[in-house]
């Protein structure tokens, strides 16, 4: 497996769907909210989900998750149980994930997801709909792990895909797209989600591994303009979903995270009154806005991987009165959830102190070991090489969890911090310089007037 392209995150279809003119609505009209009421959703991404019937907790399971990029998957079951707690808690009416749903796509995962999602909706009464990420089909690199050895397992294609996830957005869909996994939906009679499936996965057989980049072809961009029309004439805002960027979050990484060809998207998605999107893919918790030259402008809010340190996801309250979005964020309430059910697991009882310290100890030993290596720093002690690992976990965790503007300070004060300046220019140092020139914003909370 590519290890690179898993450290930061990381077809053709095989049936057809009916077009954005032939309408699919499979629940009664009474399911839909009506108009001019104020709408809530739950917004998260990559929840990576794998299924506890394919590891045994065992050797080659560890040093998967030593090689990974900080994902919790020992705790999948746990991780989407608090976040059905927290659902049933809150009570908003629809939950969005925007792909990467299970860890590499394996068909186990994917089912046992679908029945966690289906006892979301009978019991909170809270609508889920998904899409696929670029892990979650005709992905080779789907496995199970028992003892010292990972084994190959099943992973979907399109169709199989569709089947398991029919309850989540495909059989309420207004309209599917004859050329991908993309569908539009309308949970309220004011705003439709139009749920793009950005993903490519027609090349993972040969290629060996999960494409990393993504794009809409431009039937499918012929197709977001039928659904503006159809919106438009039903007086709908839409509110766009995607698991590839649509915007740049990084100056690190951009290339496989934001979409090919992404101002065709934008202008695609702006010329049909579209002014949100929601995002995945890049596990990082980041705002940014787009503004062509008319003042018409968009916004794409990526949200943090549910399965990656800080655990949080996104909420967004529609006001029907006042045409507004607020978006938010909230911790996924773990200890909460263990303690309610009385487990016993000290990392379930204080998961944030415990996720928090995987993921910083992940980031200092890689960098450590990079440094401890590397002749350039053959004169530096080693308590300094360990200031200098630490300054960089500690900024791996502001940079995941959206906080530079706020937390950044404290660490450019540091010691570590300063060595690092004094240090000779390589890749690592330039690494560290562009993670201190991190745009001061807010990253958690956008109030949004819609048009």
């Amino acid at each position: 497996m590519n290890s690179r392209k898993t450290f930061f995150i990381g077809l053709i279809l095989l049936f057809i769907i009916t077009g954005c003119n032939s309408k699919q609505t499979q629940k009664t009209p009474e399911f839909r909210i009506q108009t001019g009421h104020d709408l809530t959703i739950f917004t998260t991404t990559d929840t990576h989900y794998l299924s506890k019937n394919l590891t045994d907790r065992g050797p080659a399971f560890q040093k998967f998750l030593a090689a990974g990029d900080g994902k919790q998957l020992g705790y999948s079951d746990e991780m989407i149980s608090a976040f059905a707690n927290d659902i049933q808690i809150q009570h908003p009416d629809v939950a969005i994930i925007s792909g990467d749903l299970t860890n590499n796509g394996e068909k186990q995962s994917h089912q046992d997801l679908a029945k966690q999602l289906e006892a979301i909706e009978s019991s909170a009464g809270t609508r889920v709909y998904v899409i696929p990420g670029n892990h979650d089909l005709l992905n080779p690199w789907a496995r199970k792990f028992k003892g010292d050895h990972q084994y190959t397992t099943e992973s979907v294609d399109v169709k199989q895909f569709r089947n398991i996830y029919s309850s989540f957005g495909y059989d309420e869909a207004l309209s599917q797209d004859k050329d991908s996994l993309s569908y539009l939906v309308a949970p309220s009679d004011d705003l439709w989600l139009l749920m793009l499936d950005t993903s490519q996965y027609l090349h993972n057989p040969e290629l060996g591994y999960p494409q990393l980049d993504g794009r809409l072809t431009s039937s499918t961009l012929k197709w977001i303009d039928e659904c503006g029309a159809l919106a438009a004439k039903s007086g709908a805002q839409i509110v766009a979903v995607m698991h590839h960027s649509l915007l740049d979050h990084s100056k690190l990484i951009q290339e496989g995270f934001t979409i090919n060809d992404n101002q065709k998207v934008i202008d695609a998605l702006l010329r049909n009154g579209i002014t949100t999107a929601f995002s995945g893919h890049i596990h990082i918790q980041d705002i940014s806005y787009y503004q062509q030259k008319n003042s018409k402008q968009i916004y794409d809010i990526a949200n943090s991987a549910l399965s990656v340190y800080p655990h949080q996801f996104g909420i967004l309250k529609y006001s029907a009165a006042n045409r507004t979005m607020d978006y938010s964020t909230s911790p996924l309430n773990m200890e909460l959830w263990a303690k309610t059910n009385g487990l016993k697991d000290p990392n379930l009882l204080h998961f944030n102190t415990y996720s928090e310290q995987s993921f910083g100890d992940l980031s200092y030993n890689r960098t450590y070991k990079r440094l401890t290596e590397n002749i350039a720093y053959d004169n530096y002690t080693d308590h300094e090489l360990q200031a200098m690992a630490d300054t960089v976990s500690r900024l791996n965790e502001n940079y995941f969890a959206g906080t530079a503007n706020t937390d950044n300070a404290a660490v450019l004060s540091s010691n570590g911090y300063q060595l690092w300046m004094e240090a000779p220019s390589d890749g690592l140092k330039s690494y560290v310089l562009r993670m201190t020139e991190l745009e001061a914003k807010d990253n958690h909370q956008l109030h949004m007037q819609l048009p």
